[in-house]
Protein backbone atom coordinates (compact mmCIF):
# COMPACT_ATOMS: atom_id res chain seq x y z
CA UNK A 1 0.00 0.00 0.00
CA UNK A 2 0.88 3.51 -1.14
CA UNK A 3 2.01 6.11 1.71
CA UNK A 4 -0.66 8.76 1.86
CA UNK A 5 0.50 12.15 -0.12
CA UNK A 6 1.88 14.30 2.00
CA UNK A 7 1.71 18.36 1.47
CA UNK A 8 4.55 20.54 1.81
CA UNK A 9 4.22 21.35 5.20
CA UNK A 10 4.19 17.86 5.64
CA UNK A 11 0.42 17.07 6.69
CA UNK A 12 -1.41 14.56 4.15
CA UNK A 13 -3.85 16.40 1.54
CA UNK A 14 -6.72 14.28 2.53
CA UNK A 15 -6.54 15.40 6.29
CA UNK A 16 -8.34 18.84 5.74
CA UNK A 17 -10.87 18.26 8.80
CA UNK A 18 -14.14 19.76 7.99
CA UNK A 19 -13.91 17.88 4.94
CA UNK A 20 -13.30 14.51 6.69
CA UNK A 21 -15.97 15.41 8.99
CA UNK A 22 -18.54 15.57 6.48
CA UNK A 23 -17.05 12.38 4.60
CA UNK A 24 -17.86 10.36 7.70
CA UNK A 25 -21.04 11.92 8.51
CA UNK A 26 -22.13 10.63 5.10
CA UNK A 27 -21.24 7.22 5.80
CA UNK A 28 -22.73 6.72 9.43
CA UNK A 29 -25.75 7.87 7.80
CA UNK A 30 -25.71 5.13 4.65
CA UNK A 31 -24.67 2.50 6.77
CA UNK A 32 -26.77 3.04 9.97
CA UNK A 33 -29.99 4.66 9.08
CA UNK A 34 -32.17 1.45 9.24
CA UNK A 35 -31.02 0.78 12.83
CA UNK A 36 -31.54 4.34 13.45
CA UNK A 37 -35.17 4.51 11.76
CA UNK A 38 -36.07 1.37 14.13
CA UNK A 39 -34.09 2.63 17.26
CA UNK A 40 -36.57 6.08 16.90
CA UNK A 41 -39.62 4.09 16.32
CA UNK A 42 -39.35 1.73 19.39
CA UNK A 43 -38.65 4.82 21.55
CA UNK A 44 -41.23 7.26 19.97
CA UNK A 45 -44.19 4.50 19.95
CA UNK A 46 -42.53 1.19 21.70
CA UNK A 47 -43.48 -2.19 20.64
CA UNK A 48 -44.00 -5.46 22.29
CA UNK A 49 -41.77 -6.44 25.54
CA UNK A 50 -40.42 -2.45 25.70
CA UNK A 51 -42.35 0.53 27.11
CA UNK A 52 -42.45 3.74 25.21
CA UNK A 53 -40.63 6.90 26.19
CA UNK A 54 -43.70 8.86 25.46
CA UNK A 55 -45.92 10.06 28.04
CA UNK A 56 -49.49 8.85 27.59
CA UNK A 57 -52.03 11.82 26.62
CA UNK A 58 -53.09 12.49 29.57
CA UNK A 59 -50.06 14.61 30.34
CA UNK A 60 -50.20 16.97 27.64
CA UNK A 61 -48.35 14.96 24.93
CA UNK A 62 -49.76 13.57 21.60
CA UNK A 63 -49.66 9.61 21.34
CA UNK A 64 -47.90 8.86 17.86
CA UNK A 65 -49.83 6.14 16.07
CA UNK A 66 -48.49 2.85 15.09
CA UNK A 67 -46.84 2.82 11.68
CA UNK A 68 -46.74 -1.32 11.93
CA UNK A 69 -49.69 -3.00 12.66
CA UNK A 70 -49.38 -6.63 13.38
CA UNK A 71 -51.44 -8.94 11.82
CA UNK A 72 -53.91 -10.34 15.05
CA UNK A 73 -55.01 -13.48 16.07
CA UNK A 74 -58.26 -13.61 18.04
CA UNK A 75 -59.32 -17.17 19.30
CA UNK A 76 -62.63 -17.67 20.81
CA UNK A 77 -64.13 -20.38 22.97
CA UNK A 78 -67.92 -20.15 22.81
CA UNK A 79 -68.48 -24.19 22.89
CA UNK A 80 -67.51 -24.05 26.95
CA UNK A 81 -71.04 -24.11 29.45
CA UNK A 82 -69.94 -22.11 32.12
CA UNK A 83 -68.10 -18.94 30.57
CA UNK A 84 -66.90 -17.34 26.81
CA UNK A 85 -63.31 -16.09 26.35
CA UNK A 86 -61.34 -14.64 23.74
CA UNK A 87 -58.33 -14.49 23.68
CA UNK A 88 -56.78 -11.08 21.44
CA UNK A 89 -53.26 -10.47 20.40
CA UNK A 90 -52.32 -7.68 17.63
CA UNK A 91 -53.46 -4.44 18.10
CA UNK A 92 -56.16 -3.72 20.30
CA UNK A 93 -57.96 -0.62 21.29
CA UNK A 94 -60.48 -0.84 24.17
CA UNK A 95 -62.98 2.01 24.66
CA UNK A 96 -65.08 1.35 28.10
CA UNK A 97 -67.37 4.00 27.52
CA UNK A 98 -68.79 2.33 24.79
CA UNK A 99 -68.17 -1.32 26.03
CA UNK A 100 -66.75 -1.68 22.09
CA UNK A 101 -63.34 -3.50 21.64
CA UNK A 102 -61.62 -3.04 18.68
CA UNK A 103 -59.03 -5.82 16.67
CA UNK A 104 -56.56 -3.49 14.20
CA UNK A 105 -56.32 -5.44 11.22
CA UNK A 106 -53.52 -4.37 8.43
CA UNK A 107 -55.55 -6.02 5.63
CA UNK A 108 -59.46 -5.02 6.65
CA UNK A 109 -61.79 -6.73 9.07
CA UNK A 110 -62.23 -9.84 6.22
CA UNK A 111 -58.37 -10.59 6.52
CA UNK A 112 -58.21 -11.64 10.11
CA UNK A 113 -57.15 -14.90 11.48
CA UNK A 114 -60.72 -15.23 13.82
CA UNK A 115 -61.32 -18.74 15.34
CA UNK A 116 -63.81 -20.48 17.94
CA UNK A 117 -67.42 -18.43 16.82
CA UNK A 118 -70.28 -19.88 17.58
CA UNK A 119 -72.27 -20.96 14.90
CA UNK A 120 -73.86 -18.38 12.42
CA UNK A 121 -71.84 -15.07 14.15
CA UNK A 122 -69.84 -12.69 12.33
CA UNK A 123 -66.31 -13.18 11.99
CA UNK A 124 -65.89 -9.11 11.67
CA UNK A 125 -68.34 -7.98 14.66
CA UNK A 126 -69.86 -9.92 17.90
CA UNK A 127 -70.48 -9.47 21.37
CA UNK A 128 -69.56 -11.18 24.61
CA UNK A 129 -70.82 -11.40 28.34
CA UNK A 130 -67.91 -11.46 30.14
CA UNK A 131 -69.06 -13.52 33.20
CA UNK A 132 -69.09 -17.17 34.36
CA UNK A 133 -72.45 -17.80 34.65
CA UNK A 134 -73.55 -18.12 30.86
CA UNK A 135 -76.12 -20.94 31.56
CA UNK A 136 -78.80 -18.70 33.86
CA UNK A 137 -80.63 -16.61 31.34
CA UNK A 138 -81.95 -14.66 34.53
CA UNK A 139 -78.70 -13.43 35.89
CA UNK A 140 -76.64 -12.61 32.76
CA UNK A 141 -79.28 -10.27 31.58
CA UNK A 142 -77.74 -7.97 33.66
CA UNK A 143 -74.27 -8.45 32.51
CA UNK A 144 -72.46 -5.40 30.41
CA UNK A 145 -72.29 -6.60 26.88
CA UNK A 146 -68.90 -6.44 25.22
CA UNK A 147 -69.22 -5.74 21.44
CA UNK A 148 -65.40 -6.63 19.15
CA UNK A 149 -65.46 -5.12 15.97
CA UNK A 150 -62.54 -6.13 13.71
CA UNK A 151 -61.72 -3.29 11.57
CA UNK A 152 -59.40 -1.83 9.71
CA UNK A 153 -56.43 1.25 10.98
CA UNK A 154 -58.51 3.90 9.71
CA UNK A 155 -61.46 2.78 11.62
CA UNK A 156 -60.80 2.23 15.16
CA UNK A 157 -60.51 5.11 17.54
CA UNK A 158 -56.84 6.85 18.40
CA UNK A 159 -54.58 5.27 21.42
CA UNK A 160 -55.30 7.53 24.44
CA UNK A 161 -53.40 5.08 26.69
CA UNK A 162 -50.91 2.63 26.15
CA UNK A 163 -50.10 -0.40 28.19
CA UNK A 164 -47.36 -2.83 28.21
CA UNK A 165 -48.89 -5.45 29.60
CA UNK A 166 -52.16 -7.53 28.89
CA UNK A 167 -55.72 -6.90 29.71
CA UNK A 168 -58.09 -9.00 31.52
CA UNK A 169 -61.49 -8.01 30.70
CA UNK A 170 -64.57 -9.14 32.86
CA UNK A 171 -67.93 -8.39 34.94
CA UNK A 172 -67.91 -7.82 38.22
CA UNK A 173 -71.59 -7.89 38.40
CA UNK A 174 -74.37 -10.57 38.66
CA UNK A 175 -74.00 -12.79 41.99
CA UNK A 176 -71.50 -10.21 43.23
CA UNK A 177 -71.79 -9.85 47.36
CA UNK A 178 -73.18 -13.73 48.10
CA UNK A 179 -69.74 -15.40 49.01
CA UNK A 180 -69.55 -18.35 47.43
CA UNK A 181 -70.45 -16.52 44.25
CA UNK A 182 -67.79 -14.56 44.74
CA UNK A 183 -64.91 -17.10 44.90
CA UNK A 184 -66.66 -19.19 42.32
CA UNK A 185 -67.56 -16.72 39.97
CA UNK A 186 -65.11 -14.03 40.34
CA UNK A 187 -61.79 -14.84 42.75
CA UNK A 188 -61.57 -18.47 41.04
CA UNK A 189 -61.72 -18.04 37.59
CA UNK A 190 -59.82 -14.61 37.72
CA UNK A 191 -56.88 -16.55 39.21
CA UNK A 192 -57.34 -19.21 36.54
CA UNK A 193 -56.82 -16.72 33.69
CA UNK A 194 -54.68 -14.19 35.23
CA UNK A 195 -52.06 -15.94 38.02
CA UNK A 196 -49.46 -17.48 35.74
CA UNK A 197 -48.77 -13.82 33.87
CA UNK A 198 -46.76 -12.87 37.76
CA UNK A 199 -48.96 -9.44 38.36
CA UNK A 200 -48.36 -8.03 34.77
CA UNK A 201 -51.89 -7.47 33.82
CA UNK A 202 -54.55 -4.96 33.60
CA UNK A 203 -57.65 -5.50 35.04
CA UNK A 204 -60.29 -3.75 33.32
CA UNK A 205 -63.59 -4.37 35.08
CA UNK A 206 -67.50 -3.41 33.56
CA UNK A 207 -69.79 -2.86 36.82
CA UNK A 208 -67.08 -2.51 39.20
CA UNK A 209 -67.64 -3.15 42.56
CA UNK A 210 -65.46 -0.62 44.38
CA UNK A 211 -66.14 -2.31 48.31
CA UNK A 212 -65.51 -5.67 46.29
CA UNK A 213 -62.18 -4.51 45.82
CA UNK A 214 -61.15 -3.24 49.00
CA UNK A 215 -62.99 -6.05 50.63
CA UNK A 216 -60.77 -8.70 48.61
CA UNK A 217 -57.67 -6.39 47.80
CA UNK A 218 -55.33 -9.22 49.85
CA UNK A 219 -56.52 -11.42 46.84
CA UNK A 220 -56.47 -9.18 43.56
CA UNK A 221 -53.08 -6.97 44.78
CA UNK A 222 -51.46 -10.49 44.37
CA UNK A 223 -52.63 -11.13 41.13
CA UNK A 224 -52.19 -8.10 39.35
CA UNK A 225 -49.87 -5.18 40.10
CA UNK A 226 -51.77 -2.01 38.87
CA UNK A 227 -55.14 -0.36 39.91
CA UNK A 228 -58.20 -2.62 38.23
CA UNK A 229 -59.72 -0.02 35.93
CA UNK A 230 -63.33 1.08 36.04
CA UNK A 231 -64.59 0.76 32.21
CA UNK A 232 -67.64 2.32 33.02
CA UNK A 233 -66.38 5.31 35.07
CA UNK A 234 -63.44 5.46 32.55
CA UNK A 235 -64.61 8.54 30.23
CA UNK A 236 -63.71 8.63 26.86
CA UNK A 237 -59.85 6.56 26.95
CA UNK A 238 -59.53 4.37 24.33
CA UNK A 239 -56.76 1.63 26.21
CA UNK A 240 -54.59 -0.06 23.92
CA UNK A 241 -52.61 -3.57 24.33
CA UNK A 242 -51.02 -5.99 22.62
CA UNK A 243 -52.97 -9.02 24.11
CA UNK A 244 -56.30 -8.66 25.94
CA UNK A 245 -58.56 -11.55 27.46
CA UNK A 246 -62.35 -11.08 27.17
CA UNK A 247 -64.19 -12.97 29.59
CA UNK A 248 -62.34 -15.22 32.76
CA UNK A 249 -61.82 -19.27 32.26
CA UNK A 250 -63.99 -21.39 35.02
CA UNK A 251 -63.65 -24.98 34.80
CA UNK A 252 -65.89 -26.10 38.05
CA UNK A 253 -67.70 -25.38 41.32
CA UNK A 254 -65.52 -23.50 43.25
CA UNK A 255 -62.42 -25.39 41.47
CA UNK A 256 -59.94 -26.17 39.08
CA UNK A 257 -59.07 -28.11 36.46
CA UNK A 258 -55.63 -28.52 36.50
CA UNK A 259 -55.20 -29.96 32.36
CA UNK A 260 -57.18 -27.06 31.30
CA UNK A 261 -54.79 -24.39 33.47
CA UNK A 262 -52.13 -22.23 32.33
CA UNK A 263 -48.85 -24.39 33.81
CA UNK A 264 -51.59 -26.71 35.57
CA UNK A 265 -52.01 -24.11 38.10
CA UNK A 266 -54.68 -26.74 40.44
CA UNK A 267 -57.00 -25.67 43.78
CA UNK A 268 -53.69 -27.24 45.75
CA UNK A 269 -51.85 -23.72 44.38
CA UNK A 270 -54.81 -21.95 45.05
CA UNK A 271 -55.00 -22.71 48.67
CA UNK A 272 -51.06 -21.86 48.95
CA UNK A 273 -51.88 -18.65 47.33
CA UNK A 274 -54.44 -17.71 49.88
CA UNK A 275 -51.95 -18.75 52.64
CA UNK A 276 -49.59 -16.35 50.96
CA UNK A 277 -51.47 -13.28 50.83
CA UNK A 278 -53.51 -14.10 54.72
CA UNK A 279 -50.63 -14.95 56.05
CA UNK A 280 -51.56 -18.38 56.70
CA UNK A 281 -49.35 -19.96 59.47
CA UNK A 282 -50.97 -23.43 59.43
CA UNK A 283 -50.40 -25.55 55.98
CA UNK A 284 -51.30 -28.98 57.09
CA UNK A 285 -53.77 -30.08 60.00
CA UNK A 286 -52.89 -31.71 63.34
CA UNK A 287 -52.07 -35.64 62.69
CA UNK A 288 -53.21 -37.28 66.15
CA UNK A 289 -50.14 -39.72 66.15
CA UNK A 290 -47.72 -37.82 65.18
CA UNK A 291 -47.93 -36.22 68.92
CA UNK A 292 -45.89 -36.52 71.71
CA UNK A 293 -46.11 -39.68 74.09
CA UNK A 294 -48.30 -39.65 76.31
CA UNK A 295 -50.00 -36.67 75.95
CA UNK A 296 -53.48 -36.33 73.63
CA UNK A 297 -53.94 -34.79 70.85
CA UNK A 298 -57.54 -32.90 70.62
CA UNK A 299 -58.43 -31.93 67.03
CA UNK A 300 -60.21 -28.70 66.70
CA UNK A 301 -63.56 -28.95 64.77
CA UNK A 302 -65.07 -25.56 63.71
CA UNK A 303 -68.99 -26.00 63.57
CA UNK A 304 -70.50 -23.33 61.32
CA UNK A 305 -73.38 -21.69 62.85
CA UNK A 306 -76.02 -20.23 60.29
CA UNK A 307 -77.92 -16.74 61.02
CA UNK A 308 -80.59 -17.70 58.41
CA UNK A 309 -82.01 -21.28 57.47
CA UNK A 310 -80.23 -24.30 56.99
CA UNK A 311 -79.48 -24.13 61.09
CA UNK A 312 -78.95 -26.69 63.20
CA UNK A 313 -81.80 -26.70 65.39
CA UNK A 314 -80.00 -28.75 68.37
CA UNK A 315 -76.56 -27.17 68.05
CA UNK A 316 -75.84 -27.60 71.95
CA UNK A 317 -76.55 -31.41 72.29
CA UNK A 318 -74.06 -31.52 68.79
CA UNK A 319 -71.31 -30.00 70.41
CA UNK A 320 -71.64 -32.25 73.31
CA UNK A 321 -71.79 -35.22 71.31
CA UNK A 322 -68.61 -33.81 69.31
CA UNK A 323 -66.54 -33.29 72.61
CA UNK A 324 -67.42 -36.56 73.63
CA UNK A 325 -66.32 -38.08 70.25
CA UNK A 326 -62.82 -36.29 71.09
CA UNK A 327 -62.86 -33.14 69.14
CA UNK A 328 -61.87 -29.31 70.81
CA UNK A 329 -65.37 -27.68 69.37
CA UNK A 330 -66.04 -23.91 68.48
CA UNK A 331 -69.49 -22.48 66.48
CA UNK A 332 -68.85 -19.36 64.89
CA UNK A 333 -70.93 -18.27 61.69
CA UNK A 334 -66.73 -16.82 60.86
CA UNK A 335 -68.40 -13.73 58.28
CA UNK A 336 -70.43 -11.86 61.25
CA UNK A 337 -68.62 -8.76 62.89
CA UNK A 338 -67.78 -9.34 66.39
CA UNK A 339 -70.83 -7.64 68.40
CA UNK A 340 -68.90 -4.57 69.62
CA UNK A 341 -68.61 -3.83 65.87
CA UNK A 342 -71.96 -4.91 64.50
CA UNK A 343 -73.76 -1.48 65.30
CA UNK A 344 -70.83 -0.12 62.77
CA UNK A 345 -71.34 -2.39 60.63
CA UNK A 346 -75.11 -1.79 59.68
CA UNK A 347 -73.65 1.93 59.26
CA UNK A 348 -71.62 0.97 57.29
CA UNK A 349 -73.72 -1.19 54.91
CA UNK A 350 -76.47 1.74 54.62
CA UNK A 351 -73.72 4.52 54.19
CA UNK A 352 -70.94 4.16 51.32
CA UNK A 353 -69.59 1.18 49.64
CA UNK A 354 -66.28 2.44 50.87
CA UNK A 355 -67.05 1.81 54.40
CA UNK A 356 -68.95 -1.58 53.81
CA UNK A 357 -65.73 -2.56 52.04
CA UNK A 358 -63.45 -1.46 54.78
CA UNK A 359 -65.42 -3.68 56.97
CA UNK A 360 -65.33 -6.48 55.37
CA UNK A 361 -61.54 -6.39 54.73
CA UNK A 362 -61.22 -6.88 58.38
CA UNK A 363 -63.56 -9.25 58.34
CA UNK A 364 -61.98 -11.73 55.20
CA UNK A 365 -58.67 -11.21 57.47
CA UNK A 366 -60.39 -12.14 60.91
CA UNK A 367 -61.87 -15.09 58.62
CA UNK A 368 -59.14 -16.49 56.96
CA UNK A 369 -57.00 -16.56 60.58
CA UNK A 370 -59.96 -18.08 62.59
CA UNK A 371 -60.86 -21.13 59.88
CA UNK A 372 -57.07 -21.70 59.41
CA UNK A 373 -56.88 -22.42 63.35
CA UNK A 374 -59.09 -25.59 62.87
CA UNK A 375 -58.80 -29.68 61.55
CA UNK A 376 -61.92 -29.84 61.14
CA UNK A 377 -65.74 -27.84 59.85
CA UNK A 378 -69.25 -29.21 59.74
CA UNK A 379 -71.74 -27.17 58.11
CA UNK A 380 -75.22 -28.00 56.49
CA UNK A 381 -74.97 -27.16 52.69
CA UNK A 382 -74.49 -23.34 52.37
CA UNK A 383 -72.13 -20.45 51.56
CA UNK A 384 -71.00 -20.66 54.69
CA UNK A 385 -69.22 -24.09 53.75
CA UNK A 386 -66.83 -21.81 51.05
CA UNK A 387 -64.50 -20.93 53.98
CA UNK A 388 -63.34 -24.25 53.58
CA UNK A 389 -60.37 -22.32 51.12
CA UNK A 390 -58.92 -21.64 54.46
CA UNK A 391 -58.57 -25.14 55.74
CA UNK A 392 -54.56 -26.59 56.14
CA UNK A 393 -54.92 -29.21 53.85
CA UNK A 394 -55.33 -32.44 55.28
CA UNK A 395 -58.45 -31.08 57.22
CA UNK A 396 -61.85 -32.73 56.89
CA UNK A 397 -65.03 -31.40 55.99
CA UNK A 398 -68.44 -32.66 56.74
CA UNK A 399 -71.34 -31.27 54.75
CA UNK A 400 -74.99 -31.73 56.33
CA UNK A 401 -76.78 -32.24 53.08
CA UNK A 402 -80.48 -30.88 54.01
CA UNK A 403 -83.70 -32.93 52.48
CA UNK A 404 -84.41 -32.15 48.78
CA UNK A 405 -82.70 -34.51 46.10
CA UNK A 406 -79.96 -31.58 47.20
CA UNK A 407 -76.98 -34.33 46.98
CA UNK A 408 -75.65 -34.18 43.82
CA UNK A 409 -75.87 -30.11 44.18
CA UNK A 410 -73.78 -30.69 47.37
CA UNK A 411 -71.15 -33.07 46.22
CA UNK A 412 -70.63 -30.21 43.06
CA UNK A 413 -70.37 -27.37 45.11
CA UNK A 414 -68.64 -28.73 48.30
CA UNK A 415 -67.64 -32.41 47.89
CA UNK A 416 -65.25 -32.17 45.18
CA UNK A 417 -63.46 -28.86 45.99
CA UNK A 418 -62.12 -30.30 48.78
CA UNK A 419 -60.58 -33.21 47.58
CA UNK A 420 -58.74 -31.06 45.01
CA UNK A 421 -57.37 -29.21 47.88
CA UNK A 422 -55.70 -32.11 49.47
CA UNK A 423 -58.21 -32.20 52.41
CA UNK A 424 -60.59 -35.51 53.21
CA UNK A 425 -64.60 -34.96 52.56
CA UNK A 426 -67.47 -36.41 54.19
CA UNK A 427 -71.43 -35.84 53.24
CA UNK A 428 -74.22 -36.89 55.70
CA UNK A 429 -77.63 -36.57 54.19
CA UNK A 430 -80.30 -36.46 56.42
CA UNK A 431 -83.98 -37.98 56.91
CA UNK A 432 -87.22 -36.33 56.15
CA UNK A 433 -87.55 -36.89 60.48
CA UNK A 434 -84.34 -34.48 60.45
CA UNK A 435 -86.24 -31.89 59.17
CA UNK A 436 -87.81 -29.04 60.56
CA UNK A 437 -90.20 -29.21 57.01
CA UNK A 438 -92.15 -31.66 59.31
CA UNK A 439 -93.35 -29.04 61.20
CA UNK A 440 -94.97 -27.07 57.67
CA UNK A 441 -95.65 -30.06 55.40
CA UNK A 442 -97.67 -33.70 56.50
CA UNK A 443 -95.37 -36.61 55.90
CA UNK A 444 -97.25 -37.70 52.93
CA UNK A 445 -97.01 -34.54 51.09
CA UNK A 446 -94.60 -34.84 47.62
CA UNK A 447 -92.09 -32.48 49.00
CA UNK A 448 -90.69 -35.60 51.18
CA UNK A 449 -92.31 -38.53 48.85
CA UNK A 450 -91.13 -37.12 45.38
CA UNK A 451 -89.08 -34.05 45.36
CA UNK A 452 -88.14 -34.00 41.59
CA UNK A 453 -91.27 -32.74 39.71
CA UNK A 454 -90.24 -29.52 41.92
CA UNK A 455 -86.51 -29.51 40.53
CA UNK A 456 -88.13 -29.83 37.39
CA UNK A 457 -90.88 -26.60 37.72
CA UNK A 458 -88.96 -23.97 38.51
CA UNK A 459 -85.50 -23.74 41.18
CA UNK A 460 -87.28 -21.02 42.26
CA UNK A 461 -89.31 -23.42 44.10
CA UNK A 462 -86.82 -25.44 45.48
CA UNK A 463 -85.27 -22.96 46.67
CA UNK A 464 -87.99 -21.41 48.66
CA UNK A 465 -88.88 -24.91 50.42
CA UNK A 466 -85.76 -26.81 50.58
CA UNK A 467 -83.08 -23.91 51.08
CA UNK A 468 -85.48 -21.70 52.71
CA UNK A 469 -87.73 -23.15 54.83
CA UNK A 470 -85.73 -25.93 56.27
CA UNK A 471 -83.57 -26.49 59.24
CA UNK A 472 -82.00 -29.22 60.66
CA UNK A 473 -82.29 -31.48 63.59
CA UNK A 474 -79.95 -34.23 64.01
CA UNK A 475 -80.44 -37.90 64.88
CA UNK A 476 -77.17 -37.65 66.91
CA UNK A 477 -77.74 -41.40 67.07
CA UNK A 478 -77.09 -41.49 63.18
CA UNK A 479 -74.77 -38.84 63.24
CA UNK A 480 -72.30 -40.21 65.75
CA UNK A 481 -70.33 -42.67 63.22
CA UNK A 482 -69.24 -39.54 61.03
CA UNK A 483 -67.71 -37.66 63.38
CA UNK A 484 -65.95 -40.75 64.95
CA UNK A 485 -64.28 -41.62 61.22
CA UNK A 486 -63.79 -37.51 61.06
CA UNK A 487 -61.46 -38.25 63.94
CA UNK A 488 -59.40 -41.82 62.40
CA UNK A 489 -59.22 -39.59 59.16
CA UNK A 490 -57.00 -37.14 61.15
CA UNK A 491 -54.54 -39.79 62.38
Amino acid sequence: MKPAARSKNGRGVFCNLPLLLLIGAIQFLVIYSPAIDRYMVMITKGKPGFPSLLLDGRRGFKLVEEEFVPEPRVACDFADPRSDVCELEGAIRIRGSTSEVFVVAPGGAGAANVTGLGAGMNATSWTIQPYTRKGEARVMRGITELTVRVVAAGEAPPCTVRHDVPAAVYSNGGYCGNYYHDFNDNIIPLFITSRHLGGEVQLLVAQKQRWWFHKYREIVDGLTNYEAVDLGGDGGEVRCFRRATLGLRSHKDLSIDPRRAPRNLSMVDFKRFLMWRYALPREHAIRTEDEEPGRVARPRLLIIARRSRRRFVNLPEIVALAEEVGFDVTTSDVMSPPPSKKKSTAAGAAGSGTAAGDEGHARMADASALVNSFDAMLAVHGSGLTNLVFLPMNAVVVQVVPLGRMEGLAMDEYGVPPRDMNMRYLQYNITAEESTLLEAFPRTHPVFLDPMPIHKQSWSLVKDIYLGQQDVRLNLRRFRPVLEKAIRLLR
